[in-house]
């Protein structure tokens, strides 16, 4: 962990090379290697005592055969054996404290690893106080409601004094346990005996998103659907093109895109995704960029969800594309099996010319930077498209393991409660460097924290950091722009396609089946019948 101080905004940085836990895998290797180290110096000991030994018995062997080495030997060979006896000793104290390095090395690994063995432990510990909170206000009994809401009352009041993300996680993975203890001892103890060695958080913002999702099919809410994309013509873009087409010139074929350029900065790359929000609803943004050393890359700009009136809209960004992007492990759980936003992403790549072998940056605000974290943690997604690098900010996406050898830049705000829906903090890994921005001033309650603007903002405080995580990253983002020659904005071509939701026939019922015959109709009696 690092803090880094801006003018206006300082970070808190996780993950990432020098970090804790990229140190100390650093250290179990270091320790390997200066082990094998010390075993060579006690190799090299042993056989330079072997040499004194041969070289004694050379010269003894001179002395007692020759008159000339008499006098000879000792006197050459004095010298020479001293020698050989000092680098001895000196090679095996040499190893003995070069192991007793290596020996300190694995056990502050392991004291490390330990420590962080107690983390299962503190989390118990936060679940078995919630229970404990929950059973005191059960024990006012009529009074419980108002002891109930002066504990609200203090854990707002903290949140909003150290960061309402963290607050927000701690209720949402310590909840249950207070409900628990609030509802009595009838649910607090069977809660207790379920949930005594309570596990850490990762992964456990999956399973609400999986129930809530398994809600939504069994109401019908959101119904299977398959994609429809087309590029949008410039001219459909808005204002936006001006900034990009050549002023006093006549705009190019509306589908040939727009040339442009942006800079080497990851302030221009959330700029991107805050861009995206511009267009048709349901659009991406597809950057072209082809490089000096005759490579080509690309660069996707996603936008945030922009539906919120129905569960299942037209426009995929709504919330069941929320939904879909973090059950996206689990799709098979579900009746719809697609992700739509990763097939506007293949799509929009494979119709502007990507190939798969071409590098692909992402770049996504709040449900943006979740599609863009599950995608890179998709096998079939990776299949088809060469991500190397995610670049995102509001979002809760810590519940995503990307892949090796894809670097992720996961910028979220200490007051931005967004990002506290995956119930955990991100994972803390070498490829993985999260910042916390904590920002002077009042927010703007939570859409100010969540806000893509600030963001974008806090982007361009952090592209001045002289931390060695986000100075890795920042050396990445300048090759992947402009390999050799990093530095200076380049020249890109835009696109523009927009996805649309279309919802899939419901299937007709099938025909009942066919009833028994009719009984046969009775003979009726003649009028001289009886």
């Amino acid at each position: 962990m690092g803090d880094n101080n801006g003018p206006d905004t300082t970070f808190t940085i996780t993950g990432g090379p020098g970090r804790i836990q990229y140190t100390v895998s650093a250290i179990e290797a270091t320790s390997r290697g200066i082990s094998l180290v010390g075993q060579e110096l006690h190799e090299i000991a042993l056989t330079l005592e072997a040499e004194s030994r041969w070289l004694a018995s050379v010269s003894e062997s001179l002395v007692a055969t020759s008159p000339a080495g008499r006098y000879a030997s000792p006197f050459h060979a004095t010298p020479a054996l001293d020698a050989i006896t000092s680098a001895r000793r000196s090679a095996g104290n040499a190893g003995e404290s070069v192991e007793e390095l290596a020996r300190h090395a694995a056990a502050a690994a392991e004291r490390y690893v330990a420590t962080e063995g107690s983390v299962a432990s503190m989390e118990t510990a936060k679940r078995m106080q919630a229970l404990r909170d929950g059973s005191q206000a059960w024990a006012w009994g009529p009074l419980a409601p108002v002891v109930a809401g002066g504990q609200a009352w203090k854990t707002l009041h903290d949140g909003s004094r150290d960061g309402m993300r963290d607050k927000v996680e701690d209720m949402l993975n310590d909840g249950p346990a207070y409900l628990a203890g609030l509802l009595g001892p009838g649910v607090a103890v069977p809660y207790l005996l379920g949930h005594w060695n309570a596990k850490g958080r990762e992964g456990n913002g999956v399973v609400p998103a999986i129930i809530a999702r398994k809600l939504f099919d069994w109401a019908g809410a959101d119904r299977p659907g398959h994609l429809v994309m087309h590029q949008v013509p410039s001219g459909e873009w808005g204002d936006e093109p001006e900034s990009w087409g050549p002023p006093g010139r006549a705009m190019p074929d509306a589908y040939d895109g727009v040339a442009g350029e942006v800079a080497a900065t990851f302030e221009s790359m959330l700029a991107g995704s805050r861009g995206a929000y511009s267009y048709p609803p349901g659009s991406i943004v597809v950057l072209q960029l082809d490089r000096p050393d005759g490579t080509r890359a690309w660069i996707v700009h996603l936008p945030g969800t922009e539906d919120w009136s129905t569960p299942d809209s037209s426009n995929p960004w709504d919330l069941e594309g929320d939904l879909e992007a973090m059950t996206a492990e689990q799709r098979n759980l579900f009746v719809q099996k697609k992700i739509l936003i990763q097939e506007l992403i293949e799509g929009a790549l494979a119709d502007a010319g990507a190939l798969p072998t071409d590098e692909v940056m992402m770049t996504g605000h709040s449900g943006g930077g979740i599609h863009a974290a599950s995608a890179a943690s998709d096998p079939a997604f990776l299949a088809k498209v060469n991500v190397t690098m995610v670049v995102m900010a509001g979002s809760p996406g810590a519940n995503h393991r990307v892949a090796p050898g894809i670097d992720v830049l996961d910028i979220e705000n200490d007051g931005d409660v967004v990002t506290a829906a995956d119930y955990g903090p991100p994972p803390d890994t070498p490829n993985w460097v999260t910042v916390t921005t904590h920002r002077p001033g009042p927010q703007g309650g939570v859409g100010g924290a969540h806000s893509v603007d600030k963001y974008v903002d806090d982007a361009g405080e952090l592209d001045r950091s002289a931390d060695p995580g986000i100075g890795r990253l920042r050396d990445k983002l300048n090759l992947f722009l402009m390999p050799g020659l990093p530095g200076g904005p380049v020249k890109v071509r835009k696109l523009v396609y927009q996805g649309t939701d279309v919802d899939d026939p419901r299937p007709k019922p099938p025909p009942p089946p066919p009833g028994p015959p009719p009984p046969p109709a009775k003979e009726g009696r003649g009028a001289g019948g009886r």
